[in-house]
């Protein structure tokens, strides 16, 4: 078994009520990624002019963090295969919406205080386990960024 794979059981054997609400989860992490970085806000062009009051209860935010957390839960079940779901991730992220890669390590640190804060002994090894994971994410979204050509 692969070190990433490994990341993946141990954050998986955490993820249960992830995967059972992903759209609730999903909420969390987008209100605490703009609440933590206002600027990351404009990067969503449908909630670009919401105050924080108009983005609770949204169900614009809520289909967006399902969609977060269900793509993160795809990486985390494919145990370290998951080059294709990543290359699915670069093309639209780069292409379409633009997004510089900075912002993918922003979300990954917001995930990984939500996980910690809301997941029942999500302790010390679980967390680095989903920050390797999402490293490593990072690096191969890199790659495929730099295939793209885009640099922002």
């Amino acid at each position: 078994m692969s070190a990433c794979e490994a990341d993946c059981k141990t954050v998986c054997s955490f993820w249960a009520p992830v995967e059972a609400n992903p759209r609730c989860y999903g909420e969390i992490v987008l209100q605490r990624l703009f609440e933590t970085h206002p600027d990351v806000q404009k990067l969503f062009p449908k909630f670009v002019d919401l105050s924080k009051e108009q983005l609770q209860n949204n169900p614009g935010v809520q289909a967006h963090g399902e969609i977060v957390v269900c793509k993160l839960t795809e990486i985390l079940k494919s145990n370290g295969k998951c080059k294709e779901i990543i290359k699915a991730l670069a093309e639209s992220h780069a292409k379409q919406h633009k997004i510089p890669l900075v912002n993918f390590k922003i979300i990954s640190d917001v995930i990984v205080t939500v996980a910690t804060e809301k997941l029942d002994g999500f302790g010390p090894d679980a967390q680095t386990a989903l920050k390797n994971v999402l490293k490593t994410f990072q690096i191969e979204l890199e790659v495929f960024y730099d295939e793209l050509g885009f640099k922002p």
